[in-house]
This record gives structure tokens, sequence and C-alpha cells, in this order.
């Protein structure tokens, strides 16, 4: 198949070159009719208007051709829809889009609305991958799938938009989207304990321990539990079977059967999602850690490659060098908030040719930065120190999350 054939090449083609083929190759799916683009309203003030998840969920047509291209927009088009926030000030030249697909996934990555929870590593502080998240196996509903679907579908958007979804999610997830196996050693990823206590039994002479003290030494019935704290058993009675030194290989087999797929109903609802605005072989030209780089960017970035994509107006040099020694100095959650700042997202893209522009600020120094997050641009008031110009612009990121609050009414 055309999938399969994808598939086999993708290592030998560079990400540039496999981007500007989908480019080309959505151009199929482009529907006869035009569509226009949806402008939704989302109530971030109100505190009865609920997640904003929820506000876009039902807010949004569902059907595939809404989250594809058209034929009367031009090929530049960055959006699927447009935000107007209700009682602020801003126009949707990008910024609010930008920040409301932010503000989801902070959302579903939460209590808030938890169709994602904190994986295991996360729980109890151990491996890597302790800020990952997992599908909550506990989101099966039938209204819970159609959540799913619908992230979804946002995801392929930002396939081809580059609207940056940052979702940190581990391989497993991954993988299943693009039709990778997952393989044990996924596991580790994101359920380190259980991974180590199956490589202990699969090494039970390192530890010491023998055919005539495993039973004394382990006390495992054929049960696991879930990411979610759910008891399972492996098999019939399983919580009544105690395992036997013997049966250690067909234990390991069964829980790491049950780690690997324990999220495929989600999965496969967010996979139903992507393959509704674009067939599957669409995504088989990536690899699993492309795609996650091209939805959720790049969770921390380097001070010299964000210089690589900035100009400068106005800006004295010694201003211009404050400047970047406060952003070097800032923690990886710093600046994620100084994206969202300056450009509504918490990471830059895996590719695009978006400028960040840094102005001279006629206010005075005194004042705080300005964003505008449509243009990715700052501007920057003339301060007397570094002291100074990291107060403002910490005290910004921190607490200036409003888009254009001037104009709230």
């Amino acid at each position: 198949s055309i999938g399969e054939k994808f598939h086999k090449i993708r290592n030998l083609v560079f990400l540039r070159t496999k981007l500007k083929f989908l480019k080309k190759f959505t151009e199929k799916w482009v529907e006869e009719e035009g569509n226009d683009v949806q402008e939704i309203t989302i109530d971030r003030l109100g505190s009865e208007a609920g997640p904003i998840f929820l506000q876009v969920f039902k807010a949004l047509k569902k059907e595939p051709k809404f989250f594809r291209l058209t034929r009367d927009e031009n090929q530049d088009r960055t959006c699927v829809f447009t935000v107007n926030f209700k009682r602020e000030g801003a126009q949707d030249g990008g910024g609010p889009y930008r920040e409301v697909l932010t503000s989801i996934c902070a959302e579903i990555q939460s209590k808030i609305h938890p169709l994602f929870i904190p994986c295991p590593n996360s729980i109890h502080s151990v491996g890597i991958n302790r800020d990952k998240f997992v599908p909550n196996p506990e989101m099966n509903s039938p209204q819970n799938l159609r959540e799913l679907f619908f992230v979804g579908q946002l995801m392929a958007t930002a396939l081809v938009y580059q609207g940056i979804m940052p979702l940190c999610l581990p391989s497993i997830v991954w993988k299943h989207l693009v039709g990778d196996p997952k393989v044990p050693t996924d596991i580790l990823g994101f359920d380190h304990m259980t991974s180590q206590s199956l490589d202990m039994l699969l090494q039970l002479e390192k530890h010491g321990i023998t055919e005539e003290n495993f039973e004394q030494v382990i006390d495992f019935n054929f049960i696991s539990t879930s990411t979610s704290g759910v008891e399972i058993n492996l098999k019939k009675n399983g919580s009544e079977k105690r395992l036997k030194y013997e049966e250690r290989h067909e234990y390991v087999s069964l829980v790491q059967d049950f780690k690997l797929n324990e999220f495929n109903v989600q999965l496969d609802a967010i996979k139903s999602g992507l393959f509704s605005v674009y067939p599957e072989y669409a995504f088989k030209l990536f690899t699993w850690e492309e795609l996650e780089r091209i939805v959720s960017g790049i969770p921390d970035f380097q001070v010299e490659d964000l210089k690589l994509k900035t100009d400068c107006k106005g800006v004295n040099s010694q201003l211009l060098n404050w400047f970047w020694e406060v952003i070097a100095e800032f923690t990886p959650e710093e600046r994620s908030l100084f994206l969202r700042f300056v450009w509504g997202r918490t990471r830059l893209p895996q590719v695009g040719e978006e400028r960040f522009i840094i102005q001279k600020s006629t206010k005075s120094e005194n004042s705080l930065p300005e964003s505008h997050t449509c243009y990715f641009t700052l501007d920057l008031p003339v301060y007397k120190s570094k002291e100074v110009l990291k107060e403002k612009l910490t005290f910004a990121i921190y607490h200036c999350r409003s888009i254009d609050t001037d104009y709230v009414v």
C-alpha cells in the first residue's frame, strides 16, 4: 500500500521535505465548496463558563472538512477557527487561537478535565519522563471517546498548520498513532517501577533468587494495577493465584501486554480523529519522534535557536544583551511562560519560518514589557539595568496572561 511504502522510506527523508510533500499531498482533500473559517466565542473570565476545552468542543462543527484547507483560503492559513474572547479586546490574528490550543492542552492534562493523567513515573517521582501524561483509562464513556476523537482532529490540524499543542505524552502514545510496534522498553518511559519489577523477574540470578527461595522472596499474584489505580486480574481469579517460579515468564508477558495496551481504547479514539481529517498513510511519513515534535513542539529551547529567529527594531545593543542573558537564566518552565506571553504557545515549533520581533517601547522604565501574540512581537522599554529588566519581564510572564486586557469591558 501507499502507506507501507511511505513507512519504509521515512527514515531516509528529511523532515522539511516530508512537510513540503504533505502540504501538496493534502490538497487532494481540499473541499470543492469553500468553508468559511469558523469563529467561536470563548469566555475566560466568567465563573460559570466552564473549561475552555468544553467550550471549544461544543462550539466547533465536527465534520472533517472544517479541519482541512479550503479552496477559497490562501495557503498560508494558520488556523482552522478564530477566537473572540468575551469581554476582552483581542483581534485574532493567530495569538488567541494559539492561546486557546495551549489552554486546551493544559486543561486536559489536569484535574480540570482529566482526559490525560500523570504517568506512574510522575506520581512516584522515579525514572524518566516525570513530566509526562498518559490517557486516563477511566475516560471510556461515549462522551469521553467523542472528546478524544476531537483531540485527534485538533492534532491533525497542528500537523498541517503548525498549531502547537503542548501535549506531554510518552513514546507509547506517539507509536500507537503512527502504527509503530510498542515494545517492553516503552514501559520504562511511563512506569519505571513496573518495568524494574519485570526486569528483576527475568534476571533472578542477579538478585540471588533461586527456585528454592522464590516463594519466600517474591509475593506476587496474577494482578496488575492500572494507571488510574484499579486492580486488574491478568487471568481468571488472578488475585487469588500466587505466582510460582515456573510461571514467571508468563506473568511478565501478561503484565507487559496489559501495560502496552492499557490505553488502546482512548488511543484508538484519538487516532480515529486524526484519520478523519487526513488518511492514515499521510501520517506514515513520520517517525513517532517527528510526529511528537511537529504536534507538540520542542519542550525547551536553546537561546541561540531563538536568536536565529529574531529581528530587532530600535533596541540598543546593551539592552538586547541583557535581554538574552535573562532568557538564558530562566528555568525551562519560565522560558515556556515567556513563549506563551509573547506568542500564545509554550514551545517553539519543530519547523517554521516565524520571526520573533523585539522592538523598542516608547513607555517608561516603570512599565512592563508588552506583547503582541498574533505577531510574535515584544515591546521592550529601555530599562536602566539588567536587574530591572529581569524583574519586569518575570512579573509579566507570570501575571500578564490575558490578551489585550486594556480593552476588557
